[in-house]
Order: structure tokens, then C-alpha cells, then sequence
């Protein structure tokens, strides 16, 4: 299954095992995308917005994603 998104406005994509979504939460997602996506651009900021437009054809909205003192992703849903 191929991901969709963008982090802070960039445009990526990833793709991964479609049983993950039988067990991942979309927070889940958004942090693993944004790990992969940081790890092949600059050094990733504190706080960033990601949007899962296309996950199996689903947009499952934006996320607010902290990286608190090493890269270590954590995302909520943005409301």
C-alpha cells in the first residue's frame, strides 16, 4: 500500500504492508511517516503538521507531530 502525505506542506510518500493498518492507530502512521520523511531531509524541527491525504484511499486528516529530544515521533489528531 502506497501512503500519501505531506509534512509541513512537502509532499511524500511511503509504502508499507497493508495488514499494518489492521494495527496501526492513525497517530501510529503519522509518526512513521514522519520518521521517514525527516530521515531523508533536513534536521526535523520540534513540532511539525502532517497530513495523511491517501492512506488505502483515505484521507485520515492532519496531525500535530513533537519530536522531543531525539528523533522520537509522537502524534494526536488535530480537531
Amino acid at each position: 500500500m502506497n501512503v500519501l502525505y505531506t509534512v509541513d506542506g512537502q509532499a511524500g510518500s511511503m509504502l508499507m504492508p497493508a495488514t499494518y493498518l489492521l494495527v496501526a492507530r492513525p497517530e501510529d502512521l503519522a509518526e512513521l511517516v514522519t520518521s521517514d520523511f525527516w530521515r531523508n531531509h533536513q534536521t526535523p524541527p520540534e513540532c511539525c503538521v502532517v497530513h495523511l491525504h491517501s492512506v488505502d484511499n483515505t484521507d485520515l486528516g492532519s496531525f500535530e507531530v513533537r519530536s522531543v529530544t531525539r528523533p522520537v515521533f509522537t502524534a494526536k489528531a488535530m480537531t
